[in-house]
C-alpha cells in the first residue's frame, strides 16, 4: 500500500513546549485515509532539550500512527533539515508522499486524508489546504509571485465566509507550513532532493512550486482547513551567528529573495533590472539597514549555488499574478511602493490578474 510520511520538523522548541507539544499531539492522531503512514520526527541538532521532551511525551501518550524520531548532527535551516528527513523517509521508510509540517502547527485529524484525495484525484504533484491563524481568521489560502518575485499570500487576514473556496485552484507554491507532495516529483529534481541545502530558510516552499511547473506539473490549493498555524513561533529560534544587527528574519528574507531574483525571468524584464538595481545601489551606499544590506550581498553568493543546480526560472511557466504594467513602474522607480499588494487579497480581487502557463490553457 501507498505510504505517507509526515516530516515534523523540530528545532530548540522548549521555549515554545506548551504549542509544540499540542501540535504533536495533533500529528500523533492524524486519521489515515487510503495509504500507510508514519510520523517521522525531524530534529535540526536541537541543543535545548526538546528532543527529550518529544520522546518523554510520545512515551507517554497513546498514538493512532507509527512515530520515528531522526536527530540529525546540526541545524541546517528549514531547507537542509527537510531534506536529511526527506532523505530518510525515502530511503528508509519507504516514502511515496510526503507532508512538510512545522512543530508550531495544530492540524485536523481529517485534513491529511482529505488533501491525499483531491492530490490523487486531481493528478496534483503538490498541495495545501486553507490554513487558519489562532482566533480563526484566515492564515492563507494558497501562496503566488508577482512578476517582481514578491510573495502574495491568497486571504489572509479574512473571515472564512469572506473568501471563495469551496473549490481547488492552481497556485505559484503551497506553503511550507503544511504541504503535501509526490515523491516521484521530487525525484525529477536536482540531487533528487526537494529543497537547495544552502538556501537555508525562505526558498524552500517557492523554489519547489516554481519547479514544478517548470516541468510542467500542477500544485494547487484545495478546499480542505488544514487546522491552525502559529505562524513564525518557529523561526524564532534560529540562530544565525553571521547576524550581529539587525532582524533575523529581515537578514534571511532578502537574501533569499536576492537569490531568487538574480535567477528568475519574467515578462517585465527591463523593469524589473531597473527596480533590482535601484535596490543593489541602495545597499551599496548604505541607505539600507544592515540586515537588508548584507542580506543582498550573501543573496548574490546564494544566487550562484542556486543557478548552478537549476538554472534560471521561468515565471512564465508558472501559474502567478501579473498587475498592470504602471505597478511595476511605480515599484522600479519609488523606493517602498508596494500600494498594489497592500490593498486586498480576497480572491475575487486578484483572480482578474492570474496568470496561467501557455501549456494549462491550450
Amino acid at each position: 500500500m501507498t505510504r505517507v510520511v509526515v516530516l515534523w520538523l523540530n528545532y530548540n522548541s522548549s521555549k515554545i513546549w506548551n504549542v509544540v507539544k499540542e501540535s504533536l499531539h495533533s500529528v500523533l492522531n492524524l486519521e489515515r485515509g487510503n495509504f500507510n503512514l508514519t510520523i517521522l520526527i525531524v530534529d535540526g541538532g536541537s541543543t535545548d532539550g526538546s528532543p527529550d521532551l518529544i520522546r518523554k511525551y510520545i512515551s507517554e501518550v497513546e498514538a493512532k500512527n507509527e512515530v520515528v524520531i531522526h536527530k540529525l548532527p546540526e541545524n541546517m535551516g528549514y531547507a537542509g533539515n527537510m531534506n536529511g528527513g526527506y532523505e530518510y523517509a525515502v530511503n528508509n521508510l519507504g516514502a511515496d508522499y510526503v507532508v512538510f509540517l512545522n512543530n508550531d502547527f495544530i492540524v485536523r485529524s481529517d485534513s491529511l486524508r482529505r488533501l491525499f484525495e483531491w492530490l490523487v484525484r486531481e493528478g496534483y504533484v503538490g498541495v495545501q489546504g486553507l490554513e487558519l491563524r489562532p482566533g480563526g481568521l484566515i492564515g492563507n489560502a494558497g501562496m503566488f509571485h508577482d512578476e517582481f518575485g514578491q510573495v502574495i499570500g491568497m486571504c489572509g487576514g479574512y473571515k472564512i465566509d469572506d473568501c471563495d473556496l469551496n473549490k481547488p485552484y492552481f497556485i505559484t507554491f503551497p506553503i511550507g507550513s503544511y504541504m503535501l507532495y509526490s515523491v516521484d516529483f521530487i525525484n525529477e529534481l536536482p540531487g533528487k532532493m526537494p529543497f537547495i541545502t544552502e538556501t537555508f530558510v525562505y526558498f524552500d516552499d517557492n523554489y519547489l512550486g516554481l519547479m514544478a511547473w517548470q516541468k510542467m506539473q500542477k500544485v494547487a490549493f484545495v478546499p480542505v482547513i488544514e487546522g491552525v498555524h502559529y505562524g513564525g513561533l518557529s523561526i524564532r529560534s534560529v540562530s544565525v551567528h553571521v547576524i550581529r544587527a539587525g532582524s533575523v528574519a529581515s537578514y534571511l528574507g532578502i537574501k533569499s529573495r536576492t537569490a531568487l531574483w538574480e535567477n528568475m525571468r519574467c515578462r517585465h524584464h527591463t523593469l524589473f533590472s531597473l527596480y533590482k538595481s535601484r535596490l543593489y545601489l541602495m545597499a551599496r551606499l548604505g541607505l539600507l539597514n544592515d540586515s537588508l544590506r548584507r542580506g543582498i550581498f550573501d543573496g548574490f553568493k546564494l544566487a550562484e549555488i542556486v543557478r548552478e543546480k537549476v538554472s534560471v526560472i521561468d515565471l512564465e511557466k508558472a501559474v502567478h499574478v501579473e498587475f498592470p504594467r504602471s505597478y511595476y513602474l511605480a515599484r522600479a522607480l519609488i523606493p517602498g511602493y508596494s500600494s498594489m499588494t497592500n490593498r486586498d487579497t480576497h480572491i475575487k480581487y486578484l483572480r482578474k490578474y492570474i496568470k496561467y502557463p501557455d501549456w494549462l490553457v491550450r
